[in-house]
């Protein structure tokens, strides 16, 4: 039995995303792991990081990463929340402040 190999398709040009980089996606996931904050852009798996981070923008989730809802669209973990940490509005006050 003959295999036949499949020459594969490439995607077209506006479905590829570009791998996320550039100084403010570098500035913002600094501050974000600095702080130990959450965002919906990684918490989710949002595929669009790369465009909101090089703009210099962040979806924060605030009360830790776990979410109470288990909506089957979404990637965020779902469950009881940890305890939440009492330091946090202020983390979150300062990275805002350091985005600008």
């Amino acid at each position: 039995m003959a295999h036949e190999l499949h020459e594969r398709q490439r995607l077209p040009r506006w479905m590829k995303m570009n791998m996320p980089k550039g100084e403010s996606y570098s500035k913002v996931k600094n501050l974000v792991d600095k702080h130990g904050l959450h965002t919906i852009c990684t918490s989710g798996n949002c595929p669009n990081i790369g465009e909101c981070w090089n703009r210099g923008t962040a979806t924060f989730m605030i009360l830790g990463d776990i979410c109470t809802r288990r909506c089957k669209f979404c990637a965020v973990k779902s469950g009881r929340p940890l305890p939440a940490d009492e330091l946090e509005p202020e983390k979150l006050a300062e990275t805002v402040r350091l985005m600008g």
